[in-house]
């Protein structure tokens, strides 16, 4: 009985997790794979083995490979890998196919197990393939991929056993092939891989929630650039490793935004907020970060840039900002002013953040829509 117990207890933990994140649909197909897993070792044991029916085998059979279908299909919605689930549902359709002839037409025992555990092998291999396609995995998915890749491939010894001539299920009755060491090694197998499956994914879960709480933390709802905070803790984490005097910071503040949120309101007002972030990240390398740091001030870290490098990106920028023609405004066009600093030798990110943004006030007083120095 422990087997659809932990089968009922991750269901639970993955129900109750997805109504509190029904934006995570891997949750809920997590909670049907293991659903589906505590009923099929229900049905093992508990319904009756009639002898030409195949009720227990047909049964049982259906919802593993629907719990294996699930959990696959999971882990890869999970990591937003577009795999082929039409692929995925023939391959399983054709594997119960045959269950269904080796139990109703031609009873063999040993072929069914064969047709289990290389259907099972390779639905799990075929899984790891398609994770390995993931953008940007993180630390637990190279540590899914491993444990997905070993689980499928060690149904292959468990296939080879299945078919050596002096197995207990070559010539055993389903009773007596329930009773045997190789089935009760199976079925620890099972335990262990159940669990560990489940613990992993379920910390996959917890760690992508971390992560999008902490984003949402540092992150600006108008424009979904960084925040202040979020932007002073991933520049000091980026430039930790770096030498002093290899960055730049570019500051740049709209002209003239309180009389916009006057003459256009404060919707119209949050609007132009937006347009800048998306015209200043629009400008961004790919080793780039772009911030907003207050109510219309917002600030660009170019790792690797001299001050030539910052000025240029700035003059291009306020180009693109003075001709931009905004909609939030009649078509009317905006002005934005730029303050350019470059890391000296021993400065850190504070020193050249107060530096650059004495160049924006600099700019300000020269008479706006201007880079300083």
């Amino acid at each position: 009985m422990v087997n659809p117990v932990i089968g009922l207890v991750f269901a639970v933990v993955f129900g109750v997790l997805w109504l509190n994140h029904r934006g995570r649909p891997h949750i809920l197909l997590m909670a049907g794979a293991a659903a589906s897993y505590a009923v099929a070792v229900s049905a093992q044991i508990f319904l009756p083995s009639v002898p030409g029916l195949g009720i227990n085998t047909l049964v049982s059979g259906f919802l593993f490979l629907l719990c294996i279908s699930l959990f696959v299909e999971a882990m890869l919605v999970r990591v937003g890998v577009q795999a082929a689930p039409i692929f995925l549902g023939a391959t399983a359709t054709f594997i119960f196919a045959l269950l269904v002839y080796f139990t109703l037409i031609q009873d063999d025992l040993r072929i069914r197990v064969y047709i289990l555990n290389s259907g099972a092998g390779l639905l799990f291999c075929w899984a790891a393939y398609h994770l390995r396609r993931a953008a940007d995995p993180k630390p637990i998915d190279q540590a899914m991929f491993w444990i997905v890749l070993l689980i499928g491939l060690h149904f292959l010894p468990r296939t080879i056993l299945s078919l050596l001539a002096d197995s207990p299920q070559a010539t055993a009755s389903p009773q007596e092939f329930a009773r045997s060491i190789f089935f009760q090694v199976m079925n620890f197998t099972l335990i262990v891989l159940t669990l560990l499956l489940g613990l992993l994914f379920l910390l996959a879960v917890a760690l992508d929630i971390f992560d999008d709480l902490r984003a949402d933390r540092d992150r600006d709802s108008i424009t979904s650039l960084l925040n202040r905070r979020g932007f002073e803790e991933e520049a000091r984490r980026r430039l930790g490793g770096q030498p002093t005097g290899s960055f730049s910071l570019v500051f740049v503040d709209i002209d003239g935004f309180k009389s916009i949120n006057d003459r256009y309101g404060h919707a119209a007002g949050d609007e132009v907020i937006r347009t800048i972030g998306q015209l200043i990240a629009s400008q961004l390398r790919r080793e780039d970060l772009a911030a907003r740091i207050g109510g219309e001030e917002f600030v660009v870290l170019l790792e690797r840039a001299t001050l030539s490098d910052g000025k240029l990106m700035a003059e291009r920028l306020r180009l693109e900002v003075a001709t931009a023609r905004l909609e939030a405004l009649g078509g009317a066009s905006i002005t934005a002013s730029f303050g350019v600093a470059e890391a000296a030798p021993g400065e850190g990110l504070e020193q050249v953040m107060n530096r650059a943004d004495e160049m924006l006030y600099r700019a300000k007083r020269n008479g706006r829509n201007r880079v300083e120095p």
